[in-house]
């Protein structure tokens, strides 16, 4: 749950994904989790293929998804 906070405020990606949850209606309780739970297949998926985060392409992975 912390990074997820600290995700929303420090990350343009993240900050737009819990604007997006909010905007749905989600308390900011259930907006967490939801991000928590992002960041946590995010964090599986880095550290399985060995991979550094690149936020740009995090990005236009949401956008081409329609996330």
């Amino acid at each position: 749950m912390g990074m997820a906070w600290g995700l929303s405020i420090s990350s343009p990606s993240f900050a737009e994904r819990n604007a997006e949850l909010r905007a749905r209606g989600m308390a900011p309780i259930q907006a967490r989790v939801a991000l928590a739970r992002n960041v946590c297949r995010l964090a599986y998926r880095l550290l399985r293929t060995q991979q550094p985060f690149d936020e740009e392409r995090y990005h236009r992975g949401r956008l081409s998804r329609g996330r």
